[in-house]
């Protein structure tokens, strides 16, 4: 009879302890969390501008749990580190959007802006999830040290380092609707021109002709803008005829692409005190 007792009491108190460790199963309907799909991105500035993109960088939230009946919203908060809204991004609004039954948010787009100057500094900024509409819906994931509650964007320069400068060249190539040739390029950067000297005009007593441009950025420190002049007196030439070219169109530069385009004026001659338009050159210039 004893060791019956023994025996129950043993029974008993394995029991006991079997209970005591049975682990928590985890309750899908009591833990809720958002949190982002992606933790950082490098974006390039000019993101925006390329089709398909006018909308901006798309970044997307994701809700685990259970299936809710209900839309939720959640509220984001931009910290700058050296990117600037209005200058490097602009966002629309700071508030995204799950619908109801939904495991990923309706995309929140950070608008990318070009520059169009070549930027020494880190452009940076973190997205931190602020707050969730639904009180029951804890951020981040995970029960402990929740992850993924932040979203790191690098802006990222697509302009090249060169200057204006890079067009001071006595091997530039002049491809005009008349002729191809090699002429040479002073730049002056105290004046923002630039000056060809070369067969320009496709006419063998001209072919020594110059003209000088104004280069005019679209911003200070741009990497692309417009290409003017004033009339240009051109001179004699070796048959003692005076010439002047006059501008028939704007023309562009691309430092980044090595080109200066549409340049275009008239070709004029002087006859009995007046100028005579006589024909037009349009070109092109490249390194």
């Amino acid at each position: 009879m004893r060791n019956i007792k023994i025996i129950a009491f043993v029974s008993i108190f394995i029991l006991t302890i079997g209970c005591e460790q049975d682990p928590e199963l985890y309750d899908f309907t009591k833990y809720k969390y958002v949190s982002f799909v992606d933790q950082e991105a490098a974006v390039a500035e000019n993101y925006s501008e390329e089709a398909g993109n006018e909308l901006g960088y798309p970044i997307y939230l994701q809700y685990d749990g259970s299936m809710l009946s209900e839309d939720f919203t959640v509220n984001l908060q931009i910290t700058e580190s050296g990117a600037q809204s209005g200058t490097d991004y602009t966002v629309e609004s700071s508030t995204v959007l799950f619908k109801a039954g939904s495991i990923l948010s309706e995309p929140f787009y950070m608008k990318t802006i070009d520059n169009l100057v070549t930027n020494e500094e880190d452009r940076n900024l973190d997205i931190v999830i602020e707050s969730v509409s639904n009180p029951d819906i804890s951020i981040g994931v995970g029960m402990v040290n929740q992850s993924n509650k932040a979203f790191s964007v690098s802006i990222l320069d697509n302009e090249c380092s060169e200057t204006l400068n890079i067009f001071n060249s006595d091997a530039l190539t002049f491809t005009s609707n008349y002729a191809t040739v090699v002429v040479k390029g002073t730049f002056d950067e105290a004046n923002s021109t630039l000056k060809l000297e070369g067969d320009l005009v496709a006419y063998g007593p001209l072919a020594n002709t110059s003209l000088v441009m104004d280069l005019t950025p679209v911003v200070a420190g741009a990497k692309i803008g417009s290409v003017t002049f004033d009339d240009y007196y051109a001179g004699l030439d070796t048959d003692g005829w005076e010439y002047t070219y006059v501008m028939e169109s704007e023309g562009t530069f691309d430092i980044c692409a090595g080109t200066v385009n549409n340049i275009s004026f008239g070709v004029y001659y002087l006859s009995s005190g007046s100028w005579v338009y006589w024909y037009s050159i349009t070109a092109d210039l490249s390194l």
